[in-house]
């Protein structure tokens, strides 16, 4: 059973700007995964990584945005006590979840690499709009999280 903590916090929409694009991510790596060869597996273990990534981001801290908006305007959340402690939870997480970015980073190198050796432009392409994305992740996503959580953190004051 779900705690009340964890229900409340799963009630704050995730911005579909967020969301797209993990979906369209999702959704290209288990095309190439299903190709035979020495792509399909590179992709396979992209896509496995990926996917146990992605779901903690989700879960962790893609809600974290469905808050900026009322962060900025002042407003109030009824939610803000069990977004204040799951977000926080992401502070303990964070390290971890940039490590499995350097391996996840490994295997798209090694997806990129042979995109360009077998001269499939496409799945280069791929891995680099990942590495793209795994770049944001660091630059943009994981402080601005650290923010909303300093943010809401304070107006508790906590």
């Amino acid at each position: 059973m779900k705690s009340k903590l964890l229900t409340s916090y799963e009630k704050i929409q995730m911005p579909e700007a967020l969301t797209l694009e993990h979906e369209t991510l999702r959704a290209e790596l288990i095309r190439w995964a299903r190709e035979p060869g020495r792509i399909g597996k590179a992709a396979g273990r992209v896509t496995r990584l990926c996917e146990t990534h992605f779901t903690k981001e989700e879960d962790i801290l893609l809600r974290a945005f469905g808050m900026l908006h009322d962060i900025a305007s002042d407003r109030a959340r009824p939610d803000v006590a069990a977004v204040a402690k799951i977000v926080a939870h992401f502070g303990s997480q964070h390290d971890a979840m940039r490590g499995q970015h350097q391996s996840i980073n490994t295997a798209i190198d090694n997806l990129f690499q042979l995109g360009r050796s077998e001269q499939i432009p496409d799945v280069a392409e791929l891995a680099a709009m990942l590495k793209e994305h795994e770049r944001m992740e660091d630059d943009v996503v994981y402080p601005t999280v650290l923010e909303i959580a300093r943010s809401v953190q304070a107006g508790m004051g906590i």
